[in-house]
């Protein structure tokens, strides 16, 4: 296999972990590569175990999942419903009868359809207006449903393929881009924005991918609390989300197993305990929702000393 760095897959941000993790999962699920990723201890950085033979082999290959995708679709490898199309209200956000007959119509038992599912949404919680409950990896806002969150970044990957390159190699922050509320550096005051204007400036490419993560973190509820890989809560404080930082090569399945180890719950505060050492894992990475002023959600996912 090719060991290929991708320097700007910095893992102490989440959203480029997230993107590492989401690459390696396309590779492998719809690229026909058995994709592996370490994480450089030196630099921190993602590092693609690949059969394919470059970084230009790299891109086009996931370009060509993108292009795969139908022009009506969302997601590769699932029906072009998946989720269902439109912005808030949310049709993927429903009363559980409703979420229980989409998910009959949508062709539950299929791998791919069955993965988004169970990270999107979850049957076993409930939010404050009786909906199925939601992945806290989600920060709905405005308009945004589980579909413009997932279209609008495809859409710009359709638009300039170049941009999985920068995602890679170089981050280039477009002005218009939300990043979904991955990412906290988005947002750019008057003072600093280009135009003297406050606006979103985003990296389209690392968004997307990151977003092709989410498979491998399962929403589900724990006492009626809905529960996300990776997120932990402390008393009443709000949840953060944990991650590890690996050194040996894991293929999909090691990283979905590792990701959802129960060590992880002890790093919400604490340092990375000894035990870590044996799982390979140099590192712990947290972040959690910082709220924007005059804006009413949950914010964007900021990392954390």
């Amino acid at each position: 296999m090719t060991a290929l760095s991708l320097p700007a897959l910095d893992g102490h941000k989440p959203m480029a972990f997230l993107a590492a993790v989401g690459l390696t999962r396309l590779l492998t699920l719809h690229g026909g590569d058995n994709a592996r990723l370490s994480w450089s201890k030196t630099g921190v950085t993602a590092v693609l175990h690949t059969h394919l033979g470059s970084l230009d082999e790299v891109v086009d290959t996931v370009a060509g999942i993108v292009a795969a995708i139908p022009p009506d679709g969302a997601l590769p490898g699932v029906p072009p419903t998946l989720p269902p199309p439109g912005e808030a209200p949310d049709k993927l956000r429903l009363p559980l009868a409703e979420l229980r007959a989409l998910v009959r119509d949508v062709g539950s038992g299929a791998s791919e359809v069955d993965a988004w599912l169970s990270s999107l949404v979850t049957d076993l919680a409930l939010d404050d207006k009786g909906r199925s409950a939601i992945s806290l990896m989600a920060a709905p806002s405005g308009k945004q449903s589980m579909r413009t969150m997932l279209e609008k970044p495809l859409g710009q990957v359709r638009k300039s393929p170049s941009v999985l390159r920068e995602a890679l190699t170089r981050w280039r922050r477009y002005p218009g881009v939300t990043g979904e509320y991955l990412d906290h550096q988005v947002l750019f005051d008057a003072a600093d924005a280009p135009g003297g204007v406050s606006e979103e400036r985003g990296v389209p490419g690392a968004t997307w991918l990151a977003l092709m993560a989410y498979p491998m973190l399962r929403t589900t509820a724990d006492g009626g609390d809905v529960v996300t890989t990776g997120w932990y809560r402390r008393s009443r404080r709000p949840a953060r989300f944990v991650y590890p930082l690996w050194e040996p090569a894991l293929d999909v399945s090691a990283i979905a197993g590792l990701l959802d180890h129960p060590l992880w719950c002890e790093c919400v505060d604490a340092e990375l305990p000894q035990a870590a050492g044996a799982l390979g894992v140099f590192a712990i990475g947290r972040a959690q929702r910082r709220r924007i002023s005059g804006r009413n959600f949950v914010g964007v996912l900021a990392p954390l000393q």
